[in-house]
């Protein structure tokens, strides 16, 4: 069975149309709703003090911003984080555990598998985060040959994480132009359709006069990209599993 990014991506579409009000609803709950009290509560991440001449100064400035940052929004933003890939998981165990659980029955096997797979997308993020922080196409070409690292750990349920993330490496070796492909459609989507959002936030919040009703407003349209982009995300990963096992089995 070919991998191209036209059959994932229409894969992916089938997946949705099928089963829109399904997946609205666990996104709704697992991906709206933290980010966008992400986007209302917490404040942004602190960044050195360009305008500081002194590397030392600076640095030291910007880490005691740092400190009080994490003090106040640390615990918030790592609860937000778990509960969006606790989504994922579900999403995952919804679409690819062989007994086709009901969504009771995959948030109750979510949650025994959590820990395995919350391990895998901590390895998984290392080196792709790192690639991103670097330059941005390594880190995405990375994230593409380990996008099969969660799915695997649904389908597969025995599995280890860091054996998911190892297997994920091997089977998307003879797709990763379409997946990575795949990877760059979904984040530019993201870039492009929420960065307008994003920017009329912050001008809202200062120099459009501080409006909180509309700054609210936007951000719910921003965290309804980020909602549908990570859904996106999730069933092309559901789709390339499914193409890639086969072609493999």
């Amino acid at each position: 069975m070919r991998v191209t990014l036209a059959a994932l991506l229409a894969d992916a579409w089938a997946l949705f149309r099928r089963d829109a009000d399904l997946l609205l609803r666990v996104a709704g709950l697992f991906f709206f709703v933290p980010t966008y009290a992400l986007l209302l509560l917490v404040g942004p991440l602190p960044m050195p003090d360009a305008d500081i001449a002194d590397t030392q100064a600076r640095a030291q400035k910007w880490m005691t911003a740092l400190d009080g940052w994490v003090g106040d929004y640390g615990l918030g933003s790592v609860a937000a984080y778990a509960i969006t890939y606790f989504g994922l998981a579900v999403l995952f165990c919804l679409f690819l555990d062989a007994e086709r659980p009901t969504v009771a029955a995959a948030v109750q096997r979510a949650g025994r598998r959590f820990p395995r797979f919350i391990l895998a997308m901590v390895v998984v993020s290392i080196p792709a985060g790192a690639g991103m922080y670097i330059l941005l196409l390594p880190g995405l070409w990375l994230m593409s040959r380990f996008m099969l690292a969660g799915p695997l750990l649904f389908a597969q349920p025995r599995m280890g994480a860091m054996q998911a993330v190892r297997r994920s490496w091997r089977m998307t070796r003879p797709a990763q132009l379409s997946l990575l492909g795949a990877i760059v459609t979904v984040y530019l989507a993201a870039i492009l359709t929420g960065q307008p959002f994003m920017l009329l936030s912050r001008w809202l919040g200062g120099e459009g006069g501080g409006n909180p009703v509309g700054v609210a407003i936007v951000e719910a349209l921003a965290a309804g990209v980020a909602m549908l982009t990570q859904l996106a995300g999730a069933l092309i990963a559901v789709a390339a599993y499914r193409r890639l096992s086969r072609a493999a089995g």
